[in-house]
């Protein structure tokens, strides 16, 4: 293994030895550009990790009147009432999956990054960092609407900071040379539906609990929005196809019509 590395360094340094003065520092500059992007994803995984253990950390244990003498059903009925404690860790364990997800999506064709970037990924740390505490504070009792929309702020900023980053990354051409298309059109219909979706369910909170319907309904939204933006391209695809038709059979009318070098018609 070292030997294989040492020949591939000495090969590199070889290559570099015969090339331009410009085209060896274009070479260093890419790599450190590349470090750089490289950093970013690592310190952003390390920061989710931590999310997620502080959100397991903060799962609350049953309370018991005599812990040493108590039954089995006693014991399943005090888990039973930290069940709001329990519901908002598996939300928010789905939620930052889906955000480091979506994260390694972005950056997993970008081969350097600029300072929007920088910032974009830093407000969307903090949004990750903030939601075990949303998630506790969406647990508690009382002043549902406002704890309910708080967690919302939350998820909906850190949903737009990836967004954002996926429209830069695009517009500022931060990609590798050979990414594939789907990198460079990236898909945000999952984000913006998340973003609709749950900045609707605030008002929503201040009246009812049903507010969580509207969570529960992101993937049928999804679905829906999927099905009419193929149904879209699929009828602008047949109707390029057809006025495409038409124009070759407009062209062979009009050869068809044309006289004869010898007179006549065609």
């Amino acid at each position: 293994m070292a030997g294989t590395r040492e020949e591939s360094q000495s090969r590199r340094e070889g290559d570099l030895d015969g090339a331009s003065p410009a085209a060896a520092a274009e070479t260093d500059e890419a790599e450190v550009e590349a470090a750089a992007a490289a950093r970013v994803v690592y310190f952003s995984d390390a920061v989710v990790a931590i999310a997620i253990t502080l959100l397991a950390l903060a799962l609350p244990l049953p309370v018991l009147k005599n812990a040493g003498n108590s039954t089995d059903s006693q014991l399943l009925h005090a888990l039973g009432h930290n069940w709001p404690g329990y519901l908002a860790f598996l939300i928010s364990f789905y939620a930052v999956g889906s955000h480091w997800v979506a994260h390694r999506r972005i950056f997993r064709h970008v081969a350097r990054v600029n300072q929007r970037i920088g910032w974009l990924t830093m407000v969307w740390l903090l949004m990750v960092v903030l939601m075990p505490f949303a998630a506790r504070l969406l647990a508690g009792s009382g002043g549902f609407a406002v704890r309910f929309a708080f967690y919302v702020l939350v998820q909906v900023a850190a949903s737009a900071c990836l967004v954002l980053m996926n429209r830069e990354v695009v517009r500022a051409d931060l990609l590798r040379p050979g990414a594939p298309e789907a990198a460079r059109h990236p898909d945000n219909v999952v984000s913006l539906t998340i973003i609709v979706m749950w900045t609707l369910s605030i008002p929503v909170a201040f009246f009812s609990a049903w507010a969580f319907a509207f969570w529960a309904a992101v993937p049928q939204v999804v679905r829906v929005v999927r099905f009419r933006l193929a149904h879209e391209s699929l009828a602008a695809t047949a109707a390029d196809a057809l006025g495409q038709a038409r124009e070759v059979i407009a062209r062979a009318a009009s050869v068809r019509g044309r006289p004869r070098p010898g007179g006549g018609r065609r």
